[in-house]
């Protein structure tokens, strides 16, 4: 059995504008639902052995302007991937984060832009990846698959990147 965490709202405006609601909900849902999906499932990981994987960000590490509640949030979540990992080592269960880049997925989708203008964009963000495109999903499910697996029976408190390289700049 193993348990894949993700949640995600990702606020982009300066801390100037924030108000506490807007705190409130990334921490709700990028943190907050992570730890009591957890809590809740932890008597069964433990009962089989288990895997947990948490899904962070590349944010987490290289943060970007405008983001502070986003990155902050995976930042916890990436501690808590550790930390975990230590507490439940004698029990038999491995704890991992994955930390995605730019992903293909409609988180991209910008409202209100054209086909081109979403298009420019797009192509604006691959430009700052060392690979030079967004990666996919699957991409980032070959990493969860392999961290559940036995194949990785010796991998606890590790942080993956799926990022094309942007953790490295």
């Amino acid at each position: 059995m193993f348990l894949v965490n993700n949640a995600g709202w990702c606020p982009v405006q300066s801390i100037m504008d924030m108000k506490i609601e807007d705190y409130n909900k990334a921490f709700d849902l990028d943190v907050k639902v992570v730890v009591d999906l957890t809590i809740k499932a932890l008597p069964y990981i433990i009962e089989c052995k288990g895997s947990i994987i948490n899904l962070s960000s590349v944010g987490a590490t290289h943060p970007g302007v405008n983001l502070s509640m986003y990155v902050g949030a995976k930042a916890a979540i990436e501690n808590f991937t550790r930390v975990w990992a230590l507490e439940l080592a004698d029990k038999g269960v491995r704890v991992n984060a994955i930390a995605p880049g730019a992903i293909r997925t409609n988180i991209w989708d910008v409202p209100g832009l054209t086909k081109e203008e979403s298009k420019k964009h797009e192509d604006s963000i691959a430009k700052t990846i060392p690979f030079k495109r967004f990666g996919t999903p699957e991409e980032v499910a070959n990493v969860a698959y392999f961290l559940a697996s036995d194949e990785a029976s010796y991998v606890s408190g590790s942080v993956y990147a799926v990022d094309g390289g942007q953790g490295a700049l």
